[in-house]
């Protein structure tokens, strides 16, 4: 094969991967890549590894002889920093965006994203995830479908991105995410000055400054295989309650604090509120650090304890540095590209939607 597929130097579509410190795993998504039955595209991933195991770096060299393959060597990005390098190195007209630890469900993955955008008005996508091990089902299905990528009132995102039916939404995910170059080069890209849920500030330019009949769009019928279990990565799941209660912290007071200041002003005792409230939500059931019913109940406790004392130290630490360094920056650009000579992207024929993912032979 490896004779016969050149790199495309205008592909349709370019899949934008992130990667740190699971180099076996993203080989097995690369092959997975390579297998889609798409005629178009590329896959630009951003490696940032401090760790590299000989064997699982071969097999990912191996990989990437093949010319649809471009691999960014960098120090660690972060993640929004990571994905806005990966958009700003890719040629494609649609971005898809996938990580390291998931998978692409079915061989006609890029071809169901691609479909979705026959229509210009569709400025995103988000595709269902199917979690490995499989998650507990919603135990509301309603409600989950009903606010499936939608917004609370204090503009907290609700994912519930395992959902069966397709609508209309507020928000995109950053994996088994497709987004248009022309929205981008519009809207601009991911804030970098969160370290968790830094999704939602392009969403919130999208909403603010779409027309009437534009729309993002969930579609169940793309699907990506979320695997829970493949270690590496930011290591989200193993942190400690008040670390990842700073996190939360920070996501609020420079994203949300930007984007709704009178909000966030008015409203500031709630947030408080609901940090406590998502936090021991999270250490209940996401955390892999407080595995254990005496674990689950001494970090609970903790945070009830800790969180108030916490708060005012970490917000003496944010408004220092306001002070001293200013607001970080927002909205980050994408440079537009230079007009090509067909001026819509090209959308193959729908794809079959019966057949499942099989694994390519093993590299």
């Amino acid at each position: 094969m490896g004779s016969q597929v050149t790199r495309p130097s205008h592909p349709r579509v370019s899949v934008v991967v992130r990667s740190f410190n699971r180099l076996g795993a993203l080989a097995e998504l690369l092959a997975q890549l390579l297998a889609q039955d798409h005629d178009s595209f590329e896959v630009v991933v951003v490696e940032q590894s401090t760790e590299r195991p000989p064997v699982e770096l071969a097999r990912v060299e191996t990989l990437a002889r093949d010319p649809r393959i471009r691999i960014l060597r960098s120090p660690p990005l972060g993640g929004p920093g990571a994905r806005n390098t990966g958009v700003r190195a890719a040629r494609g007209d649609l971005l898809v965006f996938i990580d390291d630890d998931d998978l692409p469900a079915s061989r006609d993955w890029l071809a169901r994203h691609e479909e979705n955008f026959s229509d210009p008005r569709c400025l995103g996508v988000t595709g269902q995830f199917v979690d490995e091990p499989a998650g507990a089902p919603y135990v509301n299905p309603e409600r989950a479908r009903r606010h499936v990528l939608s917004f609370n009132v204090l503009k907290w995102q609700r994912v519930y991105a395992r959902t069966d039916v397709g609508k209309r939404v507020d928000s995109l995910m950053g994996g088994n995410a497709a987004i248009p170059r022309r929205t981008l080069e519009r809207f601009g890209l991911w804030d970098e000055c969160t370290p968790i849920e830094d999704e939602p500030s392009l969403a919130f330019r999208i909403n603010a400054g779409k027309r009437d009949d534009e729309y993002l769009l969930f579609d169940p019928d793309v699907k990506m295989i979320r695997r829970l279990d493949v270690p590496g990565g930011m290591a989200k799941r193993t942190l400690s309650g008040p670390a990842y209660a700073k996190r939360v912290f920070t996501f609020l007071h420079n994203i949300i604090g930007h984007y709704f200041p009178l909000r966030f002003v008015l409203l500031y005792p709630a947030y408080i509120y609901f940090v406590a409230y998502h936090c021991i939500q999270w250490v209940c059931s996401d955390s892999k650090a407080h595995s254990g019913l005496w674990r689950k109940i001494l970090a609970t406790a903790g945070i009830i304890v800790t969180l108030l004392p916490l708060w005012f130290f970490w917000l003496g630490e944010w408004l220092y540095l306001r002070v001293r360094v200013g607001e970080p920056p927002h909205a980050p650009q994408l440079a537009h590209q230079p007009a090509r000579a067909v001026p819509e992207m090209a959308v193959p024929a729908p794809a079959s939607r019966s057949g499942a993912f099989v694994s390519p032979p093993a590299a």
